[in-house]
């Protein structure tokens, strides 16, 4: 019935349907039993493990009776709340961008996967403050692969499909984590895979939230652009999406890839704030109002899943998708790193985008650059 509230069956109670469980549901060709096999006896070490992704992560992962369970994570808050609800948990108060710390951590702690989902993700405010994000997307990434190095774990880096011919500071930084564990995977001997995902429903900052408290207050909701489209996954989706990954690529002898989650079709943001309204029993653009803000610093209308200079091939197991680009060295990388980390430090924040945006470039970018300045 129109305007009418759509409920869901809980724990025997009934619940108004909300945005996520439209979006949410469990990702099709997941393999349980090799991810149990996987992490069971393991030791497991997760950054940002106090985050939206790394305290769901962390559930799962205990659920998989590893051997030890580590959670670091710069927030003491975060910590403190999920080392409340998993009691087997060792935390770990410490910050990626401290390359000793993360040395002595890793040594005591002596993981044998780590999972990185420490980041700063917001896109405009990385793009407000280029050097934080670079310092800790870049240089936390490189600290923490190191000291995975350190003790012999394989990593798995959390990035995203902004990473994709990047058009701001957060996605370009994570481009360049990318390359950095693409790079590192080829030289072996353990993995280090890249797994982008797309806009995670429900974690901080994200749509879904922001709408409902616009829809609390009785409106209008905020949309930047009537264009604009996003992937989308939910945070159970993405727990589950990384350890898939991760159990699948363990045994794959094919290194040096992007994973790619397939997340079928990216959804109009529009149409979810539409969906967000009806979903409270009120009418879009009559009961409650959409209002357009226009994009903010860094963001771009569409998103895509495989970059303008990367080959898409099959991923190790079903649901997942292998992006191949032209490698990039390893030394290469580091001197890079470096001048980034100084730039960063000394807050010479137009010489630093400018060098990160020249470092990835696609091929296909840098031609058209070529052309017009020709």
């Amino acid at each position: 019935m129109r305007g009418s509230r759509i409920e869901l069956i809980e724990g025997g109670l009934l619940r108004p349907l909300a945005l996520g469980d439209l979006i949410g549901g469990s990702l099709a060709d997941i393999d349980a039993a090799r991810i149990d096999k996987t992490f069971a006896g393991k030791r497991v070490l997760i950054t940002g493990g106090g985050g939206s992704i790394g305290s769901e992560l962390a559930r799962r992962v205990a659920a998989c009776n590893p051997a030890q369970l580590t959670l670091l994570d710069s927030s003491e808050y975060n910590l403190f709340r999920i080392g409340n609800e998993l009691r087997g948990a060792r935390v770990v108060i410490a910050d990626v961008r401290d390359a000793a710390s993360m040395r002595r951590w890793f040594t005591r702690e002596r993981p044998e996967i780590v999972f990185h989902a420490a980041a700063l993700k917001q896109v405009p405010l990385v793009e407000a403050f280029p050097s934080e994000g670079v310092l800790t997307n870049v240089s936390g990434l490189r600290n923490v692969a190191e000291a995975a190095q350190l003790v012999d774990a394989e990593l798995i880096f959390l990035s995203t499909d902004k990473a994709v011919d990047p058009s701001g500071v957060m996605g370009a930084s994570k481009r360049l984590g990318e390359m950095y564990c693409q790079a590192l995977d080829r030289r072996g001997p353990r993995r280090a895979i890249p797994v982008r995902l797309g806009n995670v429903l429900g974690s901080a900052g994200s749509v879904a939230p922001i709408f409902e408290k616009q829809l609390a207050k009785g409106g209008p909701l905020t949309v930047t652009d009537p264009q604009v489209t996003r992937y989308f996954i939910s945070i159970p989706q993405a727990a589950d999406a990384l350890l898939h990954a991760a159990a699948a690529s363990f045994s794959d002898e094919r290194r040096g890839a992007v994973l790619t989650i397939d997340m079928g079709e990216a959804l109009s943001i529009v149409e979810l704030a539409r969906e967000t309204i009806r979903l409270a029993g009120k009418r879009p653009e009559e009961d409650v109002g959409i209002v357009f803000t226009g994009l903010r610093p860094g963001e771009k209308l569409h998103e895509s899943l495989i970059a303008s200079d990367e080959q898409e091939g099959p991923g190790p197991a079903a649901g997942l998708i292998a992006a191949q680009s032209p490698p990039r060295g390893l030394g290469e990388l580091h001197e890079l790193m470096e001048r980034l980390a100084l730039l960063a430090r000394e807050g010479a924040e137009v010489e630093l985008t400018g060098e990160l945006f020249a470092a990835v470039a696609t091929a296909v970018a840098a031609e058209e650059t070529e052309l017009k300045l020709a």
